[in-house]
């Protein structure tokens, strides 16, 4: 008894070998087609990618789909085969754990009947060569049938430990085996699939031991695991009717879910700016380019689920990042790819960066974005030279605009005009003025030029390089902004971030200062120059909450007599405060978190590309009606005016989207837009 269950052992091994041969692609000698298909499941994703993008050959494409869904269905069929294993395998463990078996000679019956259907089986599943090299192997299938198979303990059954050479070549096998395959004995050892295996050894002696997978159970895992591992591919529910598949359901599936993909490459490069998704087609990386990135990609570094996809302005890669944080998984590419291909950063850069997903479980994505590592910015130079200009010229009138209330100043101005209409030269003085003009446009002029210098700084610092900046007109303010376009991605959100918040707050500090020391000063002047002090209206005072306060509390007392007047009535201010006030409202614009100015930057960088959107969106809404409700001086609805045509879309990639800026910068910027929101409100 105890020699013929030793024998039952042996022949056990034999069926989980074949098992494993079976699930590898064997097939019976007249099934070459067969053979062919399991060696290319791997590839089944980029065929019916590529096979999509011919799209003047449909004809081609649908037949060529057709044999290759026809294949797969003749890979199904060797779940036939599996069935016959694993009956054999039950009749196999129950000969081996009867206790009470009847006489000897029964006992040898049994088991000759089961080494004529172990041989049977063998020969019928894989080629003659095959099958000899298998049975050989086996002393109860030598050719002395007088000789019994080795003995084993009593103790002994199927969970017995490989030997290292049988470990060395089921890891081989494993590593040739397609993703859906993989993923199907990984479920069928109870992983919830193959990349969550960590010990290979351990996967493979629960797989060897594992006496639980029914060839139902072993197919329905397949075609899961096929479904999942398309495009786009989820779960694919296939009707099964006598072992026949209905290959034109499987076929209609597969191809509505490419479809769908297809569709949602543009909807994944959404949350991009118009600046990356137009790139100039010289430019943009071709697919041996992203082929490069793909080639060095593995387990270790990033594990791709598809191959490199075509989308507007580039390529992405979608996948899941195997090291412990994205700033990691960059540097080892990096070095990879410099030892690799050093030329290709010259023209191409490699981002980790969110997009939309596909599924309906999740909002958006990891991915790797392949994009050109310049991006030239949308605006004509020669058209973005004149707005300056004329941006310019309008600061300039609206400074001496502020004059246009004080009839002693447009008295005197007057009088120096018909001066010099009369030809005389040296007749009319107009130091005076300039006394009072200029120190409004110097203050004006060193907080704008300390924020371009925060800025120009951080780029330096970060490697960034950035455009002259656009000087954006405004209809109620001397000029609106000025407006940098950023043409290199900044190695992460934290670069992002500390180049967009040091020049409005540096901007907004000088300009607070300047107001406070400019009310000071219109506290002091005496009483001749005073009479010439330019003048601000209540209504556009009471525009600032923050600043109209700070005006009524140091010239007023505190107790509302100024900016309870009629909303007409004009306050004459010392120039430096004027200068102070208006770029307080000027820089706290810059803050705003929409688009891409710099608050809106600062917004991308501490919450993410799709929730900066979100977040973005409710704050134009909230601007928006504002306007609505807000009489005079309407500073909202002419800023959102130009923010429209010049700053709506979002920044173009950094390197690193993925780790989000430190807690302190997040307060930060919170800290900066309620600073903003409480110079924006109108009182």
């Amino acid at each position: 008894m105890q020699s013929s269950r030793g024998a039952a052992m042996v022949a056990a091994t034999l069926i989980l070998s074949l098992t494993m041969l079976v699930c590898n692609g064997f097939a019976p000698p007249n099934s070459f087609a067969t053979q062919r298909t399991h060696h290319h499941i791997s590839q089944s994703t980029s065929i019916l990618k590529s096979s999509n993008d011919n799209s003047g050959d449909e004809a081609r494409r649908l037949k060529e789909k057709a044999d290759q869904y026809r294949n797969e269905a003749e890979q199904m069929r060797l779940s036939l085969g599996l069935k016959k294993i694993e009956d054999l395998k039950d009749d196999i463990i129950e000969f081996m754990t009867t206790e009470e078996f009847g006489s000897s000679e029964q006992e040898q019956k049994k088991f000759a009947e089961l080494k004529v259907r172990v041989e049977e089986l063998v020969r019928s599943s894989v080629g003659n060569e095959e099958a000899e090299a298998m049975l050989a192997g086996l002393s109860a299938f030598s050719s002395n049938n007088n000789v019994m198979p080795v003995q084993s303990s009593p103790s002994s059954d199927i969970n017995v430990a490989l030997t290292e050479g049988e470990m060395k070549s089921a890891i081989a096998l494993l590593g040739s085996l397609p993703i859906p395959v993989k993923d199907t004995l990984a479920k069928t050892a109870g992983y919830p699939n193959y990349d969550s295996i960590i010990n290979l050894e351990e996967f493979i002696n629960n797989l060897y031991v594992n006496k639980d997978a029914s060839t139902e159970k072993l197919r329905r895992l397949y075609f899961q695991a096929f479904a999942k591992n398309i495009p786009g591919g989820t779960d694919i529910v296939i009707k099964d009717s006598n072992e026949e598949y209905e290959i034109e359901g499987l076929s209609k599936a597969i191809q509505q879910q490419i479809d769908e993909r297809m569709q949602n490459s543009t909807r994944a490069m959404e949350l991009f700016p118009r600046v990356v998704q137009d790139a100039d087609e010289a430019i943009l990386p071709r697919e041996i380019d992203a082929n490069v990135i793909f080639q060095l990609l593995d387990r270790t570094t990033f594990m791709a689920v598809e191959k490199p996809m075509q989308v507007d302005g580039g390529y992405i890669i979608r996948g899941e990042n195997k090291r412990k944080t994205a700033t990691q998984l960059l540097e080892v590419i990096d070095e990879k790819l410099a030892k690799e291909s050093p030329q290709w950063k010259d023209s191409f850069q490699l981002s980790f960066v969110e997009i939309y997903a596909d599924s309906s479980e999740q909002l958006f994505e990891d991915a790797l974005l392949i994009t050109p590592n310049k991006f030239a910015p949308m605006a004509n130079k020669l058209f973005a030279g004149v707005v300056t200009a004329v941006s310019l010229f309008s600061s300039f009138v609206y400074c001496i605009d502020t004059f246009s209330e004080n009839e002693a100043v447009m008295k005197r101005l007057k009088e120096a005009s018909e001066q010099a209409a009369s030809g005389v030269i040296g007749a009319y003085d107009l130091a005076w003025f300039n006394e009072l003009l200029v120190p409004m446009l110097v203050t004006l002029g060193l907080a704008q030029g300390l924020h371009e210098a925060g800025h120009l700084v951080m780029s330096w610092s970060k490697g960034i390089k950035v455009t002259p900046p656009t000087i954006l007109p405004s209809q109620a303010l001397p000029y609106l902004s000025f407006q940098n376009r950023i043409k290199t991605s900044p190695k992460d959100y934290t670069d992002l971030y500390d180049f967009a918040f040091a020049g409005p707050v540096t901007g907004l500090t000088v300009s607070f200062i300047a107001l406070l020391f400019g009310l000071q000063l219109t506290t002091e002047v005496d009483q001749s120059v005073a009479q010439l002090l330019p003048s601000l209206p209540v209504g556009f005072i009471t525009q600032s909450t923050l600043g109209g306060t700070i005006v009524d509390l140091l010239l007023g007392g505190g107790d509302g007599i100024l900016i309870n007047q009629d909303p007409s009535t004009q306050i004459p201010l010392h120039p430096v405060a004027i200068g102070g006030f208006i770029g307080m409202i000027i820089h706290a614009f810059d803050l705003v978190p929409i688009g891409s100015t710099d608050g809106g930057r600062m917004s991308q960088a501490v919450l993410g590309r799709v929730w900066h959107l979100t977040f973005s969106s409710l704050v134009f809404t909230v601007l928006f009606l504002s306007s609505l409700f807000n009489d005079g001086f309407n500073l909202l609805l002419g800023f959102l005016f130009i923010y429209s045509f010049t700053q709506r879309d979002m920044e173009i990639p950094c390197r690193n989207e993925i780790d989000r800026v430190d807690t302190g910068r997040a307060v930060a910027a919170f800290v900066s837009w309620i600073l903003a929101a409480l110079i924006l409100c109108p009182l």
